[in-house]
C-alpha cells in the first residue's frame, strides 16, 4: 500500500462516520403547536434546537413535552401548548391567570376550587362538561356556579337539595323542580343564592269555582276557600257567602260554590180601606140611598228586606209598618119616607109603599125537605097558597103584612124559613095540589096599609 492510500483511508472513514452521525440527527420531528402539527428535518439533539430553529418562543407558563433540555424522542414527536389567558367569574370579581391547560375540571383546580357534582361550569353562556377539553382559544371565559344548599318544606316532607343558579328560581329549574301555574314558595324566586337557603313550597291543586250561571277552573296553591277565592278575583263581598265556608281548608274534590247575595229595602203602599157611616136622610124614600160624604182611602206603608241569592229572591221580610194617611169614612143618607104608590096588576090595582127585589122559592106541606109532611107554621096559619115564609129577622118585623108577588099574587107574611144567607128571599107557601116550584128572583110589593114603624133599613 503506497503512502496516498494511507492517508485517504482514515479520510474516508471520518467521512463515513460523519455522514452516518449526520443521518441519525437529521431525522424528521413532528412539532406539534397549539394543535397545529409541524414536519421539520435538521440536525437536532435536543427539543431546544428543534423550538430555535423553528423560532418558537417558551416560557415558563407554557407546556412543552418532552421537556427543553431533553433530547429528541425516539419517534420524533414534540408538543408545545402556549399559555392563554383565563378568566374565571365565581360570583365576584373575575379570577385571571396563564395557563395551557384546556380541560376546566384542572384550571378550577388550579384556583384551589373544588368541583363537585352538582355544580355547573359555564363557556360563553353555554354549560359545558368540566371534564372536557375546551376548544382552543386566544382567551377562555368561564363561569364557576357552585351548588348552594336548598332545603325544601313540601307538604311535610323535607327534601335536601344542591342545584347552581344564580336565584333560587334557577337553582330549582335546574333541579327539576320547576314551578308550576299556582305553585307558591315562602320565599320569591329571584332570591340570590350565596348562603344554603330553607324555602317552604306548596304545589298548586286544581279548584273549580261556580257562581251563578258561570264556571271558571284554575289552580291554587292557597290553603284555605277564602284564600283560593282572593287568588282567583272571586273574594267574598258583602254579604257573600261561599260552600265550603271561607275560612275551611280547600275541599278534596277542589269544588267551590260561591253564592252572591245583596238585600234591597222596598217601601211598599196599600189602601186601607174606609167605613161607612149611614145616617137617615128624610128626603128619600125608603130603600133609596145617596152619598153624602164620600169615603177616602187611608194608605199604609211597609218597608219590607228582599234578600236575593245569585239574583233570585230567597226571602222577604216586613221590617216595619205604618199608616201614612188614615181612611176617611163615607157617609151615606138612607131614606126613611114611605110614599105610597100604585101597581096595575092582571089581579087589579094594589097600593104599596115598599118595592124590595127578593129571590124567591116556593114550598108545601110535603116538599118542605125534611121527609115528612105539615101545614103547621110559625103564624099558626095552615099551609096553602097565599103563606109566604121570611127569615126570622124579617117575620118578626113584617109578621102578618100583605104583600104582592107578580106570577104568585097576594100573600099574608106568616112563616119563618131558613133564608140563603147574604140574600133578601121569600118561600111562597102553596098546598101539595096546587105546588109550583120557584127558583127566581122577583119584587115583593109592600102593600098599604103603611105600618105606624117602618123599619129603614131592612136586615
Amino acid at each position: 500500500m503506497n503512502t496516498t492510500h494511507r492517508v485517504l483511508l482514515p479520510v474516508g472513514l471520518i467521512l463515513l462516520g460523519l455522514l452516518l452521525w449526520g443521518g441519525y440527527f437529521t431525522q424528521p420531528v413532528t412539532l406539534v403547536v397549539d394543535g397545529e402539527v409541524l414536519q421539520v428535518r435538521g440536525l437536532f439533539l435536543t427539543v431546544q434546537d428543534v423550538l430555535r430553529y423553528t423560532g418558537q418562543p417558551v416560557r415558563p407558563v407554557d407546556r412543552l413535552d418532552p421537556s427543553l433540555a431533553a433530547w429528541i424522542p425516539a419517534d420524533g414527536r414534540v408538543v408545545l401548548e402556549h399559555a392563554r389567558p383565563v378568566s374565571v367569574w365565581t360570583g365576584g370579581l373575575p379570577l385571571t391567570f396563564e395557563s395551557p391547560e384546556r380541560i376546566p375540571a384542572n384550571l378550577l383546580a388550579a384556583l384551589n376550587l373544588k368541583l363537585f357534582p352538582e355544580d355547573e361550569v359555564w363557556v360563553n353562556g353555554l354549560r359545558i362538561d368540566p371534564s372536557r377539553p375546551l376548544p382552543r382559544a386566544d382567551r377562555l371565559y368561564l363561569q364557576f356556579r357552585p351548588a348552594t344548599r336548598v332545603e325544601i318544606q313540601q307538604d311535610g316532607n323535607r327534601q335536601v337539595i344542591y342545584a347552581a343558579g344564580d336565584t333560587l328560581g334557577q337553582a330549582l329549574w335546574r333541579a327539576g323542580l320547576p314551578l308550576k301555574a299556582g305553585d307558591r314558595l315562602s320565599l320569591p324566586l329571584e332570591t340570590p343564592l350565596r348562603e344554603p337557603v330553607a324555602v317552604e313550597m306548596r304545589r298548586a291543586r286544581q279548584v273549580t269555582v261556580r257562581w251563578q250561571d258561570q264556571e271558571v277552573t284554575s289552580r291554587t296553591a292557597a290553603v284555605t276557600v277564602g284564600e283560593a277565592l282572593a287568588e282567583l278575583g272571586l273574594s267574598l263581598q258583602g254579604l257573600d257567602f261561599s260552600q265550603p265556608p271561607e275560612d275551611a281548608p280547600l275541599p278534596a274534590d277542589g269544588k267551590i260554590r260561591v253564592v252572591r247575595v245583596r238585600e234591597e229595602v222596598l217601601l211598599q203602599q196599600t189602601n186601607v180601606p174606609y167605613g161607612k157611616q149611614l145616617v137617615a136622610d128624610p128626603t128619600l124614600e125608603l130603600d133609596q140611598r145617596r152619598v153624602i160624604t164620600p169615603g177616602k182611602f187611608g194608605v199604609k206603608v211597609s218597608r219590607q228586606r228582599v234578600r236575593y241569592e245569585d239574583g233570585r229572591e230567597v226571602s222577604r221580610q216586613t221590617e216595619a209598618e205604618w199608616v201614612a194617611a188614615e181612611p176617611q169614612d163615607q157617609v151615606l143618607g138612607y131614606g126613611t119616607q114611605a110614599v105610597v104608590k100604585t101597581l096595575n096588576t092582571p089581579e087589579g090595582t094594589f097600593e104599596y109603599y115598599r118595592a124590595v127585589p127578593v129571590y124567591a122559592t116556593s114550598y108545601s106541606p110535603c116538599q118542605q125537605g125534611t121527609g115528612r109532611c105539615s101545614r103547621s107554621t110559625s103564624s099558626g096559619m095552615l099551609l096553602q097558597k097565599g103563606v109566604v115564609a121570611v127569615t126570622l129577622p124579617w117575620y118578626r118585623l113584617f109578621r102578618g103584612a100583605r104583600v104582592y108577588i107578580p106570577g104568585y099574587g097576594v100573600g099574608v107574611i106568616g112563616d119563618v124559613g131558613g133564608g140563603i144567607a147574604g140574600v133578601y128571599w121569600i118561600d111562597l107557601g102553596y098546598s101539595d095540589e096546587d105546588y109550583v116550584p120557584w127558583a127566581q128572583t122577583v119584587t115583593v110589593y109592600f102593600l098599604t096599609p103603611v105600618p105606624a114603624n117602618v123599619p129603614p133599613i131592612l136586615p
